[in-house]
Protein backbone atom coordinates (compact mmCIF):
# COMPACT_ATOMS: atom_id res chain seq x y z
CA UNK A 1 0.00 0.00 0.00
CA UNK A 2 1.60 3.75 -0.88
CA UNK A 3 2.66 5.86 1.79
CA UNK A 4 0.52 8.56 2.99
CA UNK A 5 1.33 12.45 3.94
CA UNK A 6 0.60 15.53 3.72
CA UNK A 7 0.94 17.54 0.74
CA UNK A 8 3.82 19.80 0.05
CA UNK A 9 5.01 22.59 -2.11
CA UNK A 10 7.10 20.23 -4.60
CA UNK A 11 4.11 17.67 -5.62
CA UNK A 12 2.27 20.48 -7.32
CA UNK A 13 3.42 19.32 -10.70
CA UNK A 14 2.33 15.96 -10.21
CA UNK A 15 -0.98 16.74 -8.54
CA UNK A 16 -1.74 18.66 -11.66
CA UNK A 17 -0.47 16.31 -14.30
CA UNK A 18 -2.55 13.49 -12.02
CA UNK A 19 -6.09 15.93 -11.97
CA UNK A 20 -5.68 16.26 -15.45
CA UNK A 21 -5.28 12.56 -16.64
CA UNK A 22 -8.33 11.85 -13.77
CA UNK A 23 -11.00 14.34 -15.29
CA UNK A 24 -12.38 15.22 -18.70
CA UNK A 25 -10.55 18.84 -19.63
CA UNK A 26 -12.90 20.76 -18.47
CA UNK A 27 -13.70 19.85 -15.59
CA UNK A 28 -10.30 19.19 -14.35
CA UNK A 29 -8.48 22.08 -12.84
CA UNK A 30 -6.56 24.70 -14.38
CA UNK A 31 -2.78 24.96 -12.49
CA UNK A 32 -4.12 28.43 -11.00
CA UNK A 33 -7.66 26.73 -9.73
CA UNK A 34 -5.47 24.29 -7.92
CA UNK A 35 -2.90 26.18 -6.49
CA UNK A 36 -5.65 28.43 -4.90
CA UNK A 37 -7.43 25.48 -3.27
CA UNK A 38 -3.93 24.29 -1.64
CA UNK A 39 -3.05 28.08 -0.95
CA UNK A 40 -6.13 27.74 1.48
CA UNK A 41 -5.25 28.14 5.45
CA UNK A 42 -7.30 25.40 5.81
CA UNK A 43 -6.80 23.52 2.90
CA UNK A 44 -5.96 19.55 4.05
CA UNK A 45 -4.09 17.82 0.94
CA UNK A 46 -3.20 14.34 1.35
CA UNK A 47 -1.23 12.29 -1.23
CA UNK A 48 -0.15 8.66 -1.96
CA UNK A 49 3.10 7.78 -3.37
CA UNK A 50 4.42 4.25 -4.19
CA UNK A 51 7.94 3.62 -5.67
CA UNK A 52 8.42 7.43 -6.42
CA UNK A 53 5.75 7.46 -8.19
CA UNK A 54 2.30 9.52 -7.17
CA UNK A 55 -1.05 7.39 -6.96
CA UNK A 56 -3.18 9.38 -5.78
CA UNK A 57 -4.26 12.53 -3.21
CA UNK A 58 -7.35 13.92 -1.66
CA UNK A 59 -7.98 17.79 -1.16
CA UNK A 60 -10.21 19.09 1.24
CA UNK A 61 -11.29 21.63 4.03
CA UNK A 62 -13.00 22.00 6.62
CA UNK A 63 -15.73 24.88 6.65
CA UNK A 64 -16.84 27.36 8.89
CA UNK A 65 -20.20 25.78 9.23
CA UNK A 66 -18.74 22.63 10.83
CA UNK A 67 -18.52 20.44 8.09
CA UNK A 68 -15.80 19.39 5.42
CA UNK A 69 -15.79 20.10 2.21
CA UNK A 70 -13.54 17.29 -0.20
CA UNK A 71 -12.88 19.70 -3.40
CA UNK A 72 -11.28 16.66 -5.33
CA UNK A 73 -10.16 13.10 -4.95
CA UNK A 74 -7.41 11.83 -7.89
CA UNK A 75 -6.39 8.00 -8.17
CA UNK A 76 -3.96 6.36 -11.15
CA UNK A 77 -5.92 4.60 -13.15
CA UNK A 78 -3.61 1.54 -12.51
CA UNK A 79 -4.11 2.24 -8.64
CA UNK A 80 -7.89 2.34 -8.76
CA UNK A 81 -9.46 -0.98 -7.00
CA UNK A 82 -7.10 -1.56 -4.70
CA UNK A 83 -8.31 0.41 -1.49
CA UNK A 84 -6.51 3.74 -2.42
CA UNK A 85 -9.27 6.07 -2.65
CA UNK A 86 -11.02 4.46 0.07
CA UNK A 87 -7.69 5.00 2.35
CA UNK A 88 -7.65 8.22 1.52
CA UNK A 89 -10.96 9.20 2.20
CA UNK A 90 -11.11 7.92 5.24
CA UNK A 91 -7.73 9.82 6.13
CA UNK A 92 -9.50 13.07 5.40
CA UNK A 93 -12.80 12.00 7.10
CA UNK A 94 -11.20 11.53 10.21
CA UNK A 95 -9.08 14.94 9.54
CA UNK A 96 -12.23 16.52 9.55
CA UNK A 97 -13.86 14.71 12.73
CA UNK A 98 -10.70 15.71 14.76
CA UNK A 99 -11.35 19.13 13.78
CA UNK A 100 -14.77 18.83 15.05
CA UNK A 101 -16.59 18.51 11.76
CA UNK A 102 -20.20 16.55 12.18
CA UNK A 103 -20.80 15.82 8.61
CA UNK A 104 -19.25 16.28 5.22
CA UNK A 105 -19.93 17.57 1.29
CA UNK A 106 -18.81 16.57 -2.24
CA UNK A 107 -19.66 17.56 -5.43
CA UNK A 108 -19.74 15.18 -8.53
CA UNK A 109 -20.72 15.19 -11.94
CA UNK A 110 -24.35 13.27 -12.74
CA UNK A 111 -22.64 11.51 -15.63
CA UNK A 112 -19.26 10.28 -13.08
CA UNK A 113 -21.15 6.54 -12.53
CA UNK A 114 -18.42 5.11 -11.15
CA UNK A 115 -17.63 7.51 -8.52
CA UNK A 116 -21.13 7.97 -7.61
CA UNK A 117 -21.04 4.35 -6.86
CA UNK A 118 -17.55 4.81 -4.87
CA UNK A 119 -19.14 7.33 -3.05
CA UNK A 120 -22.24 5.51 -2.32
CA UNK A 121 -19.99 2.55 -0.90
CA UNK A 122 -17.97 5.01 1.06
CA UNK A 123 -21.23 6.08 3.22
CA UNK A 124 -22.79 9.42 0.96
CA UNK A 125 -26.20 10.04 -0.10
CA UNK A 126 -27.27 12.28 -2.76
CA UNK A 127 -28.82 15.27 -0.96
CA UNK A 128 -29.48 17.64 -4.26
CA UNK A 129 -29.16 18.03 -7.77
CA UNK A 130 -26.98 21.58 -8.96
CA UNK A 131 -27.78 22.16 -12.31
CA UNK A 132 -25.83 23.22 -14.76
CA UNK A 133 -22.94 22.94 -11.78
CA UNK A 134 -20.15 21.82 -14.38
CA UNK A 135 -18.92 23.36 -17.70
CA UNK A 136 -21.38 23.09 -20.59
CA UNK A 137 -24.15 22.84 -18.86
CA UNK A 138 -23.70 19.66 -16.82
CA UNK A 139 -25.46 19.06 -13.85
CA UNK A 140 -23.78 18.03 -10.52
CA UNK A 141 -25.05 16.37 -7.27
CA UNK A 142 -24.50 16.99 -4.33
CA UNK A 143 -23.49 14.49 -1.76
CA UNK A 144 -23.08 14.16 2.04
CA UNK A 145 -22.43 11.99 5.06
CA UNK A 146 -22.82 12.26 8.67
CA UNK A 147 -19.26 12.04 10.29
CA UNK A 148 -18.57 10.11 13.99
CA UNK A 149 -17.36 12.55 16.27
CA UNK A 150 -13.74 11.30 17.48
CA UNK A 151 -13.22 10.65 20.95
CA UNK A 152 -10.65 12.29 22.55
CA UNK A 153 -8.17 9.82 24.98
CA UNK A 154 -6.76 11.64 27.99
Amino acid sequence: MPDLRRCRPEDFEQLWALDQRCFPRDIAYSREELHYYLRQKSAICLVAWEDGRLQGFILGRPELRGFGHIITLDIETSARRAGLGSTLMNALEAKFASLGCRSVFLEVAVNNRTALCFYKKQGYSVLKTLPKYYPGGLDGLLMGKSLRPQVQSG
